[in-house]
């Protein structure tokens, strides 16, 4: 018996299409790559708290806060797309980060800024050990 494959994607593939062209697109024209976005915002952040924070960080704190959002949510049985699709976005924006960091080898005046890209230079190097062995 052979299955036919669906044509049209499903309603998870299709947000995920959403989500990619959202940041590959929109808001990479308008803001630039999500390392450079997301330098300003480290930057920012620390002149407001005296707190450094890495690439990684940033972006995982806006995932926090999605999350926390989609948590109240659905305590109220709803369930918003925008929040889900922003929530993908951000994590797009961790992986490219972590994609354009690999593809450059380590280069830290292309990828991240000088002080804040200790932790996401070490998590690389570890793969690329692992991956040598």
């Amino acid at each position: 018996m052979t299955h036919k494959q669906k044509t049209e994607p499903t309603p998870g593939t299709e947000i995920l299409i959403q989500a990619h062209q959202i940041v590959n697109q929109d808001r990479q024209n308008t803001y630039g790559h999500p390392i450079d976005d997301y330098t300003k915002v480290i930057n920012i952040f620390e002149t407001l708290t005296g707190k450094k924070l890495t690439l990684d960080d940033a972006i995982l704190f806006m995932v926090s806060v999605k999350l926390a959002r989609l948590r109240t949510n659905l305590e109220q049985e709803i369930l918003h797309h925008d929040t889900l699709l922003d929530t993908i976005g951000y994590l797009t924006c961790l992986n490219m980060i972590h994609h354009h960091t690999e593809s450059t080898n380590n280069d830290t005046t292309k990828t991240t800024p000088q002080k804040t890209n200790n932790r996401t230079r070490n998590q690389t190097n570890r793969k690329r050990n692992k991956n040598t062995r």
